[in-house]
């Protein structure tokens, strides 16, 4: 056991090393998601694959499952020697997507292995079937591109297997110089640690490695432990990529006991068919990352943190897949996941929570010729949008939220003119798209590009087209996302799903629109103060169409009045079709017909605490005084006092959604 500042000296100088990883891959990357994007992540893991550094600024997606990597790779190799590297994207086996290519480089000190450098990093292109590898046509993963599980090749970086890996990439050129701006750093990283250990000595080092890992799991222990026990459940959606699987659903139940926490995912959808699915480290990530952000957010994160938390995910299903499940739009799944451990969590701390965020990544691809400089290229937009509103203030306009890591919120205007044959034509906050509530939801961002030559092509794997992030305590949902491309001013059909494009041809002079989603609100609208409201009609976050959300309008002078409730009149039951079982409600008909409820429709169920729940209509029926049936999932909402309804905005028709339901 190493003595306190020892270890807390230890810990920050390991922090350090990170720290100096990240800026040198800032200055010396050649790919725009690296050096405008920060789309990489740079950890130190130990001999046995537990985490023991990362920066704070670093991924929570890319940096938590980097040890369930580490820990297959010692399954895999039994041997590693010292001139070995490894390379790994493989999502099945505690990789990301195939973009995401963690570099995993051992360090030894007199022939023992101590620990590993390894930093992940987004390429820009890694195969697959259109450019940039991520789409929402996917079918399998051999789509989208190389899968690399734990390939050993030389430190030095020369050899055939690299040849081949950069033959079948795109933009090659960039790929080739990244990866060895990374050796490079690895390099330098590996120096900064056998300085450590000079100056400490190796077993005072790991003996505070151990130390940190022990503080770690202690502090999560006592942040557990001022938790109710019991069991909470919440189900959280994705719209899909087709009728037939609309929504996909992640289902969580945290059963708190003592210093633990269980979160079981037993009832997610199946795997599919399509770019929604992510590996087995994507269950812990959103577990730790939300229990973390909310309980215990000072502190550093490792392998120590997740020791009081246990995980079970059911295998081939959305959030444990198996090959050959796609699996580019993992991001996607998480934010589901983040959603639904939220949504349980909101029922044992309710005013702790926030409204949900934009919860999808967002990637946006224009790739082909640029005749300008004569070579190919990939255009990647990743639009960020609104995050959630919390019990103390309004969400954030635009912005990275806080269960994401160091990226930037969208690519400068002025890098994206100079390097691609692109034009920005418009790029400000999008009116009426935060989540109405006592704190509003954040702002999500409007972004027009222009296409400046022909023969490009454009892919889009997004997510919450259809079903927007979530409001908590009574506050609304965010608008959803929404992408178009507009030719000679019209619309063009460019899927047969919103938010999943591939491949589709451009032409000079079309505009790729990019409307992302805002974040939910928190608390009822009704409670929010009239000055906040007049604020935010000045300021443009709110139009007076978006008044009505507030039950308010403009009066003659301008002044913002409330509407009273309307009175009740005859009352019809409605029938819901949630997962898992059916629910039955009684309302007044004149508000069934306002809200516009109907067979295929999509409504939200609001209450004073936790969050709000999605049904479909299943049926609307006549009937005066019918009795109220809720299933066990609603049980602790509908308690809370009167449930309220309404339609959820969508874009999709409603022939596809009633055939969905």
């Amino acid at each position: 056991m190493s003595d306190f500042v020892t270890a807390a000296v230890i810990r920050e100088a390991l922090a350090s090393i990170v720290r100096e990883m990240r800026r040198s891959m800032v200055r010396s990357s050649y790919s725009s998601i690296i050096y405008e994007g920060y789309d990489f992540s740079c950890v130190l893991v130990d001999a046995r694959g537990q985490l023991i550094a990362q920066s704070g600024e670093d991924h929570p997606f890319h940096v938590i499952p980097v040890a369930a990597s580490v820990e297959r790779l010692l399954q895999k190799h039994e041997r590693i020697g010292e001139s070995d590297l490894f390379l790994h994207n493989d999502p099945y086996t505690g990789g990301t997507h195939l973009n995401d290519v963690a570099v995993v480089w051992p360090v030894f000190e007199a022939g023992r292995l101590l620990l590993f450098v390894v930093i992940r990093s987004h390429w820009a292109d890694i195969g697959g079937m259109t450019p940039g590898s991520l789409s929402g046509a996917a079918r399998e993963i051999l789509h989208e591109g190389l899968r690399l599980d734990n390939v050993r090749i030389d430190k030095s970086g020369d050899s055939e297997l690299m040849r081949m890996i950069f033959d079948n990439v795109r933009v090659s050129n960039e790929a080739i110089a990244d990866f060895h701006a990374v050796l490079g750093i690895c390099r330098v990283a590996e120096r900064r640690v056998r300085a450590l250990l000079a100056r400490y000595t190796t077993t005072t080092v790991l003996s505070a490695i151990g130390d940190l890992l022990d503080a770690s799991e202690k502090r999560m222990r006592a942040a557990l432990a001022g938790l109710p026990d019991g069991v909470y459940r919440h189900i959280a959606y994705l719209d899909g990529n087709s009728a037939e699987h609309f929504p996909l659903h992640v289902r969580v139940s945290l059963t708190v006991e003592g210093e633990h926490v269980h979160a079981d995912f037993t009832g997610t959808s199946p795997q599919v068919a399509a770019p929604l699915n992510a590996g087995p480290a994507i269950g812990p990530t959103s577990m730790l990352t939300i229990v973390k952000s909310f309980l215990d957010p000072a502190g550093v994160i490792n392998s120590g943190t997740l020791r009081p938390i246990r995980v079970t995910v059911p295998e081939r299903t959305i959030l444990n897949a198996r090959y050959p499940a796609p699996c580019g739009g993992l991001n996607e799944v998480r934010f589901a996941a983040d959603a639904a451990v939220m949504g349980a969590l909101a029922k044992i701390i309710p005013e702790r929570l926030t409204g949900d965020v934009r919860g999808t990544s967002n990637h946006t691809y224009i790739g082909g010729h640029d005749p300008r400089r004569n070579r190919s290229f990939i255009f990647y937009e990743y639009p960020s949008g609104g995050t959630g509103g919390w019990a103390d203030a309004d969400g954030n306009h635009a912005v990275r939220a806080f269960n994401e890591g160091e990226n930037v919120s969208i690519q400068s205007a002025e890098m994206v003119e100079v390097l691609y044959p692109l034009r920005i034509l418009q790029n400000e906050i999008r009116p009426d798209s935060g989540g109405p509530g006592a704190s509003r939801g954040g702002l999500g961002l409007v972004r027009q590009v222009e296409v400046l030559a022909d023969g490009l092509r454009y892919s889009l794997l997004s997510d919450r087209n259809l079903m927007p992030p979530g409001g908590v305590n009574g506050g609304r949902s965010g608008a959803p996302n929404r992408y178009e491309v507009l030719r000679a001013g019209a619309a063009c059909e460019v899927s047969e799903f919103p938010g999943k494009v591939a491949n589709f041809p451009l032409q000079r002079g079309d505009v790729v629109c990019m409307m992302s989603s805002g974040g939910g609100g928190f608390g009822p609208p009704a409670g929010r103060p009239l000055a906040r409201v007049r604020e935010d009609l000045i300021d443009g976050l709110v139009t007076p169409a978006g008044l009505a959300a507030y039950a308010a309008s403009l009066g003659p002078d301008g002044e913002v009045v409330r509407r009273g409730d309307a009175v009740p009149d005859r009352t019809v039951q409605v029938r819901f079709a949630p997962f898992p079982s059916p629910v039955h409600c009684t309302l007044s008909g004149s508000l069934a017909r306002a809200l516009g409820i109907a067979p295929g429709r999509i409504v939200e169920l609001y209450a004073s605490t936790g969050p709000a729940v999605r049904l479909w209509v299943q049926s609307l029926t006549d009937a005066d005084g019918a009795e109220v049936c809720v299933s066990d999932t609603l049980t602790d909402i509908l308690t809370h006092g009167r449930p309220q309804l309404r339609p959820l905005d969508s874009h999709f028709s409603p022939e596809t959604r009633n055939s969905a339901t």
